[in-house]
């Protein structure tokens, strides 16, 4: 509802040379697109998946899609809809306000970034990876993760509870283009 990481995630997109599309609401047609961007937004700015959009993003998945999706409720607080499992994420904590630095773990897409972090900052989720996902962002302090990767061969995932928008650029490796740039990498 905030709309802090559509406008971001268009932008890094297009610095990689390539084109999005920008929409408030699910498509009819989801086999359009080569990959989704779904922001869901953090509490009390945030909206809830409903089984039936869930569902949607399932079947775009079981297709061979590739799906990025934010939220920092969605993996915990909010109720599971069908395209939750297909993440490979394990919510384990509602979390508080206390999202500061994360950092990029080894094996992962984030390997050798660390981002403070400015966006919203309410209820983040705390996340782990179930395998064969990983584990891509880890919050610094208290140490809890918050992003996972997740390669099923048909189709590919990245789950994160924080905000792209809110991620702050750093020096180089750390900025928003070079993240996308190895999350788009990773899509294909």
């Amino acid at each position: 509802p905030t709309h802090n990481s559509a406008n971001k995630i268009q932008e890094s997109i297009a610095n990689c040379d390539q084109s999005s599309e920008l929409v408030t609401t699910f498509p009819t047609d989801l086999s359009l697109y080569s990959s989704i961007f779904v922001c869901l937004g953090i509490y009390s700015s945030n909206h809830e998946l409903s089984v039936a959009e869930g569902q949607q993003l399932a079947n775009y998945l079981t297709a061979g899609g590739r799906l990025y999706m934010e939220g920092g409720d969605t993996w915990y607080y909010d109720d599971p809809t069908p395209v939750h499992a297909m993440f490979n994420i394990d919510g384990t904590a509602d979390g508080t306000s206390d999202l500061g630095t994360i950092q990029g773990q080894p094996n992962s897409l984030g390997q050798g970034m660390t981002f403070t972090y400015s966006g919203e900052n309410g209820y983040i989720d705390h996340i782990v990876a179930l395998s064969p996902a990983v584990l891509m962002f880890n919050n610094v302090t208290p140490s809890y993760g918050v992003a996972v990767q997740y390669n099923a061969g048909t189709y590919k995932t990245i789950g994160t509870s924080f905000e792209f928008g809110g991620l702050v650029n750093g020096a180089s490796p750390s900025v928003r283009d070079s993240i996308m740039a190895r999350m788009m990498g990773f899509f294909g």
